[in-house]
């Protein structure tokens, strides 16, 4: 999967330009070798443990050169044409920070570029009697938004210097949301150009890891609800996120369960991800659960895994 992403890049790249980093958080695999064989200019970047997403991106913005960063999962190809996409909008649009394009999955079908978060101040949503307007899949033209999904997005290297990087407390999930709201408040635009085309597996790298991927997820929605709001509104979400689980979701994936006896796969599977989260919760949420193999001190507030000494530029 990432050297079928990397041969995309590398088709919609300009080599005499343009620089690929590929940062590992420690593979068990043979995919780092394979990464240099195949691609010898890409510039490999290789941590003995996983250092989170977050922290991941910022070692290779660290050493980046470029007027502007493409941020790209390794389940995510990218069309051709679609790095000078985002270009020419950057061009185009001084105020732009970060810009996004469309999302497909392999079957051809439109998936959701944007979401809307719960920060923004003129459209209050506490979660409880509000339901949130849910962004379409199919952006038509040039369209400003509130975040975008974090499998590819370009970002000026101009708003990262006035906004800052992505954030390290966060390992996984919720950084790209927090990012876009930060370059907000800094007064930069969040875009979507629905004419750069990516296909997208989607969760392909924590499909065999929903657990601990899940435990993760609603570990950075209680950080991110903590640093964009007000105190006393990240206090009632998050409240209402862990009663929520403990009243309601819990116990009725439980009653499924006992209702089909266990024999149902999928009812089963979501049972053991919700008693895992209300187990983090119950135990105190400890840092260690969640995604396997994290680098030691890994954990909110704690320093990243070192950067490269030297700068490698093509």
């Amino acid at each position: 999967m990432l050297l079928k992403a990397l041969a995309a890049l590398h088709a919609a790249c300009d080599i005499e330009r343009d620089e690929i980093f590929v940062v590992d958080n420690g593979s068990t695999d043979d995919s780092p070798e394979q990464v240099a064989a195949a691609f010898p200019p890409v510039h490999l970047i290789r941590n003995p443990c996983n250092n989170g997403f977050a922290r991941a991106c910022n070692q290779a913005i660290a050493v980046a050169s470029g007027e502007f960063v493409l941020l790209l999962n390794n389940d995510a190809f990218l069309a051709p044409d679609a790095i000078e996409r985002f270009e020419a909008v950057f061009r185009t649009q001084p105020r732009a920070a970060v810009v996004a394009g469309q999302l497909f999955g392999t079957d051809g079908q439109p998936q959701h570029s944007a979401v809307h978060t719960t920060v923004v101040p003129d459209r209050p949503d506490f979660g409880l009697l509000r339901r949130r307007p849910r962004a379409s899949q199919q952006i038509d033209g040039l369209t400003e938004v509130e975040s975008v999904i974090g499998a590819c997005m370009a970002v000026r290297t101009a708003a990262i210097r006035d906004a800052g990087s992505l954030d390290n407390d966060f390992f996984f999930y919720f950084e790209e949301i927090e990012w876009c709201h930060r370059m907000r408040v800094h007064g930069w635009k969040i875009l979507v150009e629905p004419a750069a085309h990516i296909t997208h597996l989607k969760g392909a790298s924590t499909r065999t890891l929903r657990v601990g991927a899940q435990i993760e997820a609603l570990r950075s929605r209680l950080i991110f609800y903590r640093k964009t709001m007000s105190p006393m509104r990240a206090f009632g979400l998050s409240a209402y996120r862990v009663l929520r689980l403990l009243l309601i979701s819990f116990p009725a994936q439980l009653c499924l369960v006992i209702l089909t006896l266990g024999l149902a796969r999928r009812i089963r599977e979501r049972f053991i991800v919700y008693a895992a989260r209300l187990a983090w919760l119950l135990c105190g949420r400890p840092e260690r659960w969640g995604l396997p193999d994290k680098c030691p001190g890994n954990y909110p507030g704690q320093p990243m895994a070192p950067s490269p000494d030297k700068k490698r530029k093509l």
